[in-house]
């Protein structure tokens, strides 16, 4: 499995990012555990930066299991544009972080 990050946006404004799954690595090839890492530190920047700095609210879904189907997701309850700039850099982030660890993340925007 791999990971999978989903943007949702409605109207052109970011409402959410979801990022699922884990990304398969080797003992020899410790790329996917580093792109794990990212992946996790982005989010949480992100999500800490809206609610912490800007005040937004934000619904968090998380789900950490051993095996691969952990979830990560936030959902502004009001974005406005600022909040969704915000989305917007995450979503420049991880399709960056898919570029370069090819194969191992896909990454995903939906118009709701």
């Amino acid at each position: 499995m791999k990971l999978e990050a989903l943007f949702e946006q409605k109207n052109g404004v970011f409402q959410s990012c979801a990022v699922s799954g884990h990304a398969l690595y080797d003992e020899d090839d410790p790329g996917g555990q580093i792109l794990c890492a990212a992946v996790s530190s982005a989010m949480q920047l992100t999500c800490n930066t809206l609610t912490e700095c800007f005040g937004a609210q934000v619904e968090i879904t998380e789900s950490p299991s051993e095996g691969a189907e952990n979830l990560l997701a936030f959902r502004l309850c009001s974005p406005d544009s600022v909040q969704s700039e915000l989305l917007h850099g995450l979503l420049i982030h991880l399709q960056v972080l898919a570029e370069e660890y090819d194969g191992m993340m896909t990454v995903t925007v939906r118009e709701q």
